[in-house]
């Protein structure tokens, strides 16, 4: 961003060449916004001086004294008068590039500027002058310094001729200051081109933000107790017009250059209504500029401030802008105060990852998505185990996804370290870093019917010592692990285990739900990586899932250690349609060997229960005892080596005992619903074969 600033003379006199009468300070001085809140108040004015400037074109040559009373004709108070001259002066004079390039000789006498059109910077502020003078307007010139073209970060005006002209106007006994020039547009140096963009802030400025950027000659033209040295002038933090326009202020750093300190070096911004930042980084290289990508920085944002680390990847001198703009603007980001970073000391060596948000912690409107609060904060999340959970706290029902980044970690792998479960009032997220160093951890939120997901969040974590990548979560897993608004929309309530990682030292677990009449669950045990023990075994005879009336216990027991998925699926108990719920994560690192359990057929149904035997292996050549519901049962029988009838007690529980037979064999329990039932159904069936294996399996 580039500002119209030059001078041809040093000139701080009224219109007769005389010096002013001396400036006065009240211990209370106005501010213009005691003279006016906003520009809205003058659109009656703007829009009669724009009218009139069109008429005035179309008439070719005209007198100042013509132009002042055609714009101000409409005018009743001074503030008006001058407004209408300012309006005018930006938006018919142009900034005359020839002449400040040097090819063509400068246009600034008042005349000349408003027959041509063009002007310098002193062409701007004595046409103003002679404007004010038609109209009795106290006005005058003040020369000094302006950082605008060629300005370039820490650069000294010691022992140099000023390069700027602007002016101050007296309104009912204060003066104020106005630069018409940078109000009228910027400067394309590059293109040697001047690009006409009215700035608002530049017409009466208060003089606490005028002399960011402008610093007279005779320091009385401050207009402000105490007067800044040029010394502190130069070492300012280099702010554009829409610093202002966002009420922003800095808090750190307190002059343009920073020194690093362990590598480090921090800006801190306040601001007085939500905004959205980014930030340009690029290293100084002599004449040269080589942007630096924005893995060295992170920026973080709360409802009032901006904080921004920079880490520089080597040590040198960088130039650094920071951009805001309103959060949800559709407009793109604006330039507001820029400084330097001087780098002495490097932090560490390992590199940030790529953040294509540009900044950490929960973006600024995340409130909106329905997102409150989250259990990290912004800064680094420190993990010493590799293991970390967020939980974010929400006010509705939201879907959630994650992106978990890291500078050598493939795809593959990361969507692996990442398990979702999405409740009704909070959205959990459980991370496992593999390797050591910095990851990015996005979040990405929608409704429930919206159709995209939003970016909600961004947080950086360092890993002190990563999980072994034997230890990462199952495939593909959904994003609805655990209970949560899924089994709550089925009417699945009340887990025995309401988080989606289970941990079991045995290698066996019953999961329970409380559940309505009409549903029935069935269930997916799967495996990622099979050994030489589980590849060839029905990896789904390790899960037995039971039906009671308003009940459903999931039994899973283990045949070999590892990290298992284990899918729950849900349908109406008189359709075969099953939808996917959700998933659990079943863990076991000690060595279990436990048996499976038996195979079940489709006449398994609510309300049966096996309580013996539990698991689906029978000891070879001896007698099983057996006991299990059946409702609706006429008759209950075992078939192995031979046929034997179960009895049943006054518990309705079915009891008897048969011979298994050699291995190989199969023991099958079967029943008959009524005495003329043809067949017997066969409900479940049982391998016979030596117990190398737990001989129980989960209870």
């Amino acid at each position: 961003m580039e500002f119209c600033s030059e001078k041809t003379g040093s000139r701080c006199e009224k219109e007769n060449g005389k010096q002013p009468r001396e400036v006065s300070f009240s211990r209370k001085r106005k501010s213009r916004r005691d003279l006016f809140l906003n520009a809205n108040v003058f659109s009656l004015v703007d829009s009669h001086v724009l009218c009139i400037s069109k008429q005035l074109k179309s008439e070719g040559e005209c007198s100042v004294l013509k132009v002042v009373q055609q714009i101000t004709e409409r005018c009743h108070t001074d503030l008006e008068r001058i407004r209408a001259i300012w309006i005018w002066l930006c938006n018919n004079i142009e900034y005359d590039i020839s002449g400040f390039l040097g090819l063509s000789e400068k246009i600034s006498a008042p005349e000349q500027v408003l027959q041509s059109g063009r002007g310098v910077c002193s062409g701007y502020s004595s046409l103003c002058r002679e404007m004010c003078r038609e109209v009795g307007i106290s006005c005058v010139e003040v020369s000094g310094y302006g950082k605008g073209i060629g300005y370039k970060l820490g650069q000294s005006y010691q022992h140099k001729k000023s390069n700027h002209m602007w002016n101050a106007v007296q309104l009912e006994g204060q003066w104020y200051l106005l630069d018409a020039c940078w109000g009228a547009g910027t400067v394309n140096t590059e293109k040697q081109v001047f690009i006409q963009r009215y700035d608002e802030f530049y017409f009466l400025v208060d003089p606490e933000e005028f002399i960011d950027s402008h610093w007279p000659d005779d320091s009385t033209w401050q207009l402000m107790e105490p007067i800044v040295p040029l010394e502190e002038f130069e070492k300012r933090v280099f702010k554009t017009s829409e610093f202002y326009r966002l009420a922003l202020s800095i808090i750190l750093p307190k002059t343009s250059i920073l020194q690093t300190v362990d590598g480090e070096a921090t800006v801190l911004l306040a601001c007085a209504a939500p905004l959205e930042f980014s930030y340009q980084l690029s290293q100084v290289c002599g004449d040269t500029i080589k942007d630096i990508d924005k893995s060295c920085g992170m920026v973080s944002v709360s409802h009032h401030s901006m904080k921004l680390k920079v880490l520089p990847p080597t040590r040198g001198l960088y130039d650094l802008m920071i951009f805001a703009k309103p959060v949800d603007s559709q407009g793109r980001f604006s330039w507001v105060c820029s400084c330097q970073i001087n780098c002495n000391d490097l932090k560490c060596s390992e590199k940030l990852p790529q953040n294509p948000f540009h900044f950490w912690g929960f973006l600024q409107n995340a409130i909106s998505f329905g997102m409150r609060k989250c259990s990290y904060g912004e800064d680094p999340i420190i993990s010493k185990t590799g293991t970390l959970e967020f939980i974010f706290q929400t006010s509705r029902p939201l879907l959630a996804m994650y992106e978990l980044a890291h500078e050598e970690m493939e795809t593959s792998v990361a969507k692996r370290c990442i398990i979702s479960q999405i409740e009704k009032d909070k959205l959990t997220c459980h991370v496992l870093c593999p390797l050591k160093g910095y990851y990015r951890l996005s979040v990405f939120v929608k409704d429930m019917q919206e159709q995209n997901f939003k970016n909600a969040g961004n947080f950086l974590i360092h890993c002190m010592q990563p999980v072994n990548l034997n230890e990462l979560f199952p495939p593909n897993l959904s994003m609805h692990c655990g209970p949560g608004v899924k089994t709550a929309e089925v009417g699945l309530s009340r887990p025995s285990h309401p988080g989606p990682i289970i941990n079991t030292n045995e290698g066996r677990c019953n999961i329970t739900f409380q559940s309505s009449s009409d549903i029935e669950v069935t269930v997916v045990l799967t495996k990622d990586q099979d050994t030489d023990n589980t590849k060839h075994l029905d990896i789904n005879r390790y899960v037995l899932v039971t039906h009671l009336e308003n009940k459903v216990t999931i039994s899973v027991c283990l045949p070999e250690s590892g990290i298992y998925r284990l899918a729950l699926f849900t349908g109406a108990s008189d359709k075969k349609e099953f939808s996917h719920i959700c998933d659990y994560v079943v863990r076991c690192f000690s060595n279990p060997c436990w048996s499976p359990f038996p195979r079940v057929y489709s006449m398994w149904k609510k309300g049966c229960v096996l309580l013996e035997p539990r698991s689906g292996v029978l000891e070879e050549n001896s007698w099983a005892r057996f006991r299990v519901r059946i409702p609706g049962a006429y008759k209950v029988f075992l078939i192995g080596q031979s046929k034997s009838e179960l009895s049943v007690t006054k518990n309705k529980v079915w009891e008897g005992k048969v011979s298994t037979g050699p291995t190989g064999s199969v023991v099958k329990l079967a029943a008959k619903s009524s005495d003329q039932s043809p067949a017997m159904d066969v409900i479940m069936s049982f391998d016979v074969g030596s117990l190398n294996r737990t001989e129980d399996s989960s209870g």
